[in-house]
């Protein structure tokens, strides 16, 4: 199990045997902290306690002198210690002290009880497999699936997950009898069996704000975060992709923190994907050391995506995870950590999904007539602009909708109940009855708005989708991506931050805008969200693409065991010949449609799991 997971930590590896039996723990180690003395799995002074931990406790220095004013014993200078002697002292509530990435696995000898827990927003993975082969634990599946007794058995319900939003929503995983542990939960195996609990869960309590006492706090409580999330005993490094939030983490920790550090950026030949102008002119601002890695057009690279699908061992749909992955390979050639932007845009407004949510909100006051009319408007009249007329009637579509299917219909790829066209007869009867659902208050009526899918983007899309994609493209080469943005003085200073400062219908992330008017060129502030992804079409190429249509398309592909021949046959045709029907798909829609097929082809081969 522990071998399959070198790539995570490259630096050391430990393992540890209950001397009476029934509990092992492994560790592959990424050496930060107490590079001499953190070997793991790392046991207590008494031998009581023993642990094995993935992340970083940023303030456990302040934690450690607290335990030792309590008569604690420390053998080490590490992180890792401080969590065995802080559960010592105040049980599984030591959670709501710890500021900082994790998941750990500590075991009770004298209790004889395994407590595992993740932190509050799901930076670090933890996924486990409670079965009557016994109950196995670990930050990636493949640990896992090298268990002997544990059934590879396709999850239905995650696989329409997949096809509708592009990932599986947690706890459920693609594998039906492995599960992953919820952000913000711990889970406790003893002799009364499984117990879990939630230590934290977001929620916004908006304070009564103005602008500018909002600007401060939020000044305040980034400079308060970057500064614990330079704790390191390694040099760190920075993305920078020209956009707001990773521009404005590195002006603070220039400016601000007198921190100079070198900064990282893909650029595509596609002027449509590629952000590195935007770039090179922060990090010229800024006086960084700057590093450019330069993707080349028809690379025809299938390979290479290969690498990044079975990475992840179940689908996965987001196609940044391949830029993300490449960027990551050639940070880790100067730096073990890097800091990230990520979590910015669902802090702070930064999401389109937002302001549309709330003109569909607006909209649904229409009559419901009028909407009707709308939806029945044949296709072929929309051939003269089939941009706008796929556009009108998604959104009369999810206007439509009354409940919390709304957030779904504004995140999704396909709708739930177009899945029809998707899957096989046979494939839907197996799934069921499908009713995902991305609200975090279920009493979600009609008057669903922007505020609904703030609350669904961190609870559900962030976790699952944004920091899922960092955590594994980064841990394929050993590289640690630490998040300022979702560090604790964040995390409470957003959920107080009243929602019209995050975004109106003109402007997205308007205070983060403010605040980097002081720090950045204003060119940068005010140009339109890009996102970081790649344009897959272009980038393989005609002969990648003919490549890829050959392999999904033969007879033989795994892929058809569940999907749909026409669905199949249309997409990637579309995508080969680059001739489709606008009215349906987007360019972006279509070749993540096929990004999607793709996955799920190598997964079958890969994992033969039983349908």
């Amino acid at each position: 199990m522990a071998r399959t997971l070198d790539h995570r930590g490259p630096d050391g590896h430990g393992e540890w045997l209950a001397p009476s039996g029934g509990c092992g723990l492994a560790h592959t180690r990424l050496s930060i902290i107490d590079i001499d003395g953190g070997h793991q799995p790392m046991a207590s002074h008494d031998g009581r306690y023993v642990i094995v931990f993935n992340g970083e406790i940023y303030n456990y220095r302040a934690l450690r002198g607290e335990l030792d004013a309590l008569g604690h014993r420390f053998e080490t200078k590490s992180d890792t210690e401080v969590i065995i002697e802080a559960f010592r002292a105040w049980g599984p509530e030591c959670l709501e002290r710890f500021r900082g990435m994790f998941a750990f696995a500590l075991f009770d000898s004298e209790a004889g009880e395994l407590f595992l827990a993740r932190d509050r927003t799901g930076i670090k993975p933890l996924y486990y497999f409670p079965g009557s082969a016994g109950f196995y634990f670990a930050s990636e599946l493949k640990a896992i699936l090298a268990a002997e007794g544990v059934p590879r058995r396709l999850d239905y319900q995650a696989l329409s997950d997949f096809l509708v939003l592009g990932y599986c929503l947690a706890p459920r995983t693609f594998f039906s009898d492995v599960r992953e542990l919820i952000p913000g939960t711990w889970l406790k195996l003893g002799h009364d069996g499984i117990v879990s609990r939630r230590y934290w869960q977001w929620e916004r309590a908006p304070e009564d704000w103005d602008e500018s006492t909002a600007l401060d706090y939020t000044e305040k409580a980034l400079v308060r975060s970057l500064e614990e999330h330079l704790v390191a005993d390694v040099p760190i490094g920075a993305f920078l992709s020209g956009g707001i939030d990773s521009s404005l983490l590195i002006a603070l920790l220039v400016r601000d923190l007198d921190v100079h550090l070198d900064t990282f950026n893909v650029a595509f030949s596609d002027a449509a994907f590629d952000e590195s102008p935007h770039a090179r002119a922060v990090a010229e601002a800024l006086g960084t050391r700057h590093h450019q890695i330069t993707v080349e057009g028809s690379g025809a690279d299938l390979a290479l995506v290969d690498q990044v699908l079975l990475q992840f061992d179940q689908p996965f749909g987001d196609s940044s995870a391949i830029p993300s992955y490449l960027i990551s390979r050639e940070i880790r050639k100067y730096v073990k950590v890097a800091i990230a932007g990520d979590g910015g845009d669902e802090m702070f407004g930064g999401y389109r999904y937002f302001q549309q949510a709330d003109l569909v909100r607006l909209a649904a006051r229409a009559p419901r007539l009028l909407i009707a009319a709308g939806l029945r408007i044949p296709a072929r009249l929309g051939r003269v602009a089939p941009d706008h007329f796929r556009r009108g009637r998604r959104f009369l579509r999810t206007v439509a909708m009354r409940d919390h299917s709304r957030l779904v219909a504004l995140k999704c790829y396909t709708l739930p109940e177009d899945l029809s066209g998707v899957l096989r007869p046979e494939v839907l009867r197996a799934v069921g009855d499908y009713v995902p659902s991305l609200a975090v208050k279920q009493s979600l009526m009609e008057d669903t708005g922007g505020p609904d899918l703030v609350d669904a983007q961190i609870v559900h899309a962030l976790p699952n989708d944004y920091l899922r994609k960092v955590d594994v493209a980064s841990s394929a080469h050993g590289l640690e991506v630490r998040v300022p943005l979702l560090g604790e003085h964040v995390l409470e200073h957003a959920q107080r931050l009243p929602n019209h400062l995050r975004y109106n219908l003109r402007t997205s992330k308007l205070l983060l805008r403010k605040l980097a008017l002081r720090y950045l060129p204003r060119g940068v502030v005010e140009r339109r969200k890009q996102g970081f992804s790649i344009p897959l079409d272009s980038w393989l190429g005609g002969e990648g693409r003919r490549e890829l249509g050959a392999i999904l398309t033969a007879p033989d592909a795994q892929v058809r065991q569940l999907v749909r021949g026409d669905h199949l046959d249309e997409v990637v045709t579309g995508f080969v010949s680059q001739q489709w029907d606008r009215t349906r798909y987007s360019r972006y829609n279509l070749y993540q449609q096929v990004y999607f097929l793709w996955g799920l082809e190598r997964w079958l081969q890969t994992w033969d799991p039983e349908l």
